[in-house]
Order: structure tokens, then sequence, then C-alpha cells
């Protein structure tokens, strides 16, 4: 009995080995991406101003630069969302709605919760406000300026198909305006 019980553990231990072979966990990126283009709306030039587009950092390499003007404070009213949209083709039709998204939100709760994922990278090429305790306690009233801004996809899921995407900010409140980036996504597995 002893003997048959040590064999049954021998084997399974065999076979764990062999499955955990079998399986390629993905622990870091498999993509790359290149911002293309930045669209943008705003209902209310009075009070947002949007002037962004894409600029070559070096020669493979587009970042974001240009200014978002807020010309008011944003209340408990405004809010704010996030989607991703992706197309294998890149055709203005074939953009398909991917489950990656933040619903929308109250835009102070979306700063306390985002901030560090999203906005944290900007230090260097952006007076973006840096926050240290809670967005309520800030002033957006003011020009924000980006110079060839990257955004780190560390928080971005490990692996992506090949294609266009298209990342929306839409914003609602005092006024309504919204952001899209455009980026292609690139495999770096060979």
């Amino acid at each position: 009995m002893k003997i048959i019980f040590t064999l049954h553990v021998m084997l399974t231990v065999i076979l764990i080995r062999e499955i955990n072979g079998m399986v390629y966990v993905h622990n870091k990126k498999s993509w790359t991406y290149e911002i293309l283009d930045i669209e943008f709306i705003t209902m209310n030039e009075e009070l947002v101003k949007i002037n962004l587009k894409a600029e070559h950092i070096n020669r493979t390499t587009l970042g974001i630069s240009g200014t978002l003007d807020f010309r008011y404070e944003f209340s408990e009213d405004t809010m704010i969302e996030m989607i991703l949209c992706r197309s294998a083709s890149g055709n203005a039709d074939s953009y398909q709605l991917l489950p990656y998204r933040i619903p929308r939100t109250q835009i102070h709760d979306f700063f306390d919760t985002f901030y560090d994922n999203i906005f944290k990278d900007l230090g260097p090429c952006s007076n973006f406000p840096v926050i240290e305790t809670k967005a309520r306690d800030y002033k957006f009233c003011k020009v924000i300026y980006f110079e060839r801004c990257l955004f780190n996809n560390d928080h971005m899921p490990n692996y992506l198909p090949d294609g266009y995407y298209k990342a929306k900010v839409v914003t609602s409140g005092e006024t309504d305006w919204s952001l899209t980036v455009l980026f292609q996504v690139e495999s770096t597995l060979s």
C-alpha cells in the first residue's frame, strides 16, 4: 500500500512539473506602443481650451506636447470616464469597445484613485498638479503644459493584441469635452 501511495505521489509531481513547462505565463509586457495622433472636442472654449499634439521625441518615438487650459474649477458635478477601443486595421468604422475602462465617476474621486497609475509619470514633462493628499485640496483652474510626455504602460495589461487603439477620456459637468489618443500596439514577442 505504501509503495502504491509513493508511486502515486511521484507521478503527480512529475505531471505537475510537465504541466508547468507547457504553460507560458506573461510576467512582463509583451507589447510596445507608439502614439499616432490626438483628437479633442470641447463644447465651450471659454471654459476648456485644448491644444495637444503628437510630437517627435526622437526619430522613432512620439510623445504628447501642448496645453490643456482649464478656465474653471472642477465641482462635485464634474464627471469623467475612460474607454479603450481597438481596430485591427485602423479604419475609423472598425473600432470595437474593449472591456478595459474606467466607468463614469466624479473627477476628484478619479484622481484620488488613479493618479499614481496614470499621471505620476508626468512630473518631468508637465506642470500637472502633484497630488499628495486629496484631489479636492488642489486647484485645477490653470494652463497645464505637456512637453514630449510619454505614458508608462506598467498599469496596462501584460498582453494586448497588435492593432490600433483609441483611449478616450470623456468629461462632463460645467462643460463637456473629450480627448482621444490614437496609438498603435506592436508585439515584442518573437
